[in-house]
Formats: structure tokens, sequence, C-alpha cells
């Protein structure tokens, strides 16, 4: 898959979360907690903010979001606003199995590019399996947000 990379200005936005450590391929068996919080009330693709990930063992420190003006009805659901970032983005079509390919052109173009990645970075789920029907993995649409250091 070619992939179009672009630098956008993304704007501050408001989420509840739940913080979430561990394998990071398990966390979608916490995230609709933060769904039912907010009685599925969002005003945005959810995502997932990476804090933290090793990459030998899977396992991360996340924040698993969605994007709500709610407030989040449950224990453990938290608010904050996520600043405003300049990010280098990409999107994904395709299963989750296939999207280290999309990270890839990442890292050779702030390479190519010479741009400092910080975290922390985030998984935007514009398309994805629902919280009852998986969907079809190949028309998944996941766009990838690494902010970038500014001077």
């Amino acid at each position: 898959m070619e992939y179009q990379i672009e630098i956008r200005d993304i704007e501050p936005i408001r989420v509840a979360y739940i913080p979430y450590k561990g394998v990071a391929t398990e966390a979608n068996k916490v995230f609709p907690n933060v769904f039912k919080s907010i009685r599925g009330k969002t005003n945005g693709a959810p995502f997932f903010s990476y804090l933290a990930m090793n990459l030998e063992t899977k396992i991360g420190e996340m924040e698993l979001c969605v994007p709500t003006a709610e407030m989040p009805a449950r224990n453990g659901i938290e608010i904050k606003e996520i600043p405003r970032i300049k990010a280098v983005c990409v999107t994904h079509i395709g299963s989750y199995e296939t999207m280290h390919k999309a990270y890839a052109a990442i890292d050779k173009f702030s390479t190519e590019n010479r741009l400092q990645l910080v975290p922390p970075f985030r998984e935007v789920f514009i398309k994805g399996p629902g919280m009852l029907i998986k969907g079809n993995p190949e028309k998944y649409i996941t766009e990838i947000l690494f902010p970038i250091k500014e001077d």
C-alpha cells in the first residue's frame, strides 16, 4: 500500500478516557466501558493514545479515548482536554495486522525530513470493528498521528 503522509495541525479535543496498561491487542476488551460510561454519545472517532510502548512485549501504557461532551457515569473513566498538536499523519486501510507498514512509512518520512516524533501518538479508529459486528478487516480505516517536537 502506498501511504500519503502529511503534516497537519490537530485541534484540541475533549475526551472521556480510561488509563490502560497491558498488551495493546487486549485493550479492546476494556474500551467498551468508555462508550458505556457516556451512553454512546460521542462527537468524534475513538482513539488509543499511546504514552509508551514496548515493541518486543507489545505491552503499552495507553489512554483509551472517546471524544464527547458528556460526563462519564462510571468509576475509572476520566475527562480531559487534549491540546492542539502538529503531527505527522497517515491513513491505513486494512487489517490491524498490517498496520506496521504504516508505522514504517512514518519512520522513513520523519527520518528523511529530520522530524523528531514525540509521544503520545494516536491510532484513530475511523472505521473498525463495531461493538457487536466485527466487519471486514480489509475495510478498516485507521489514522495514525505522531506529534512533532516543535522548536
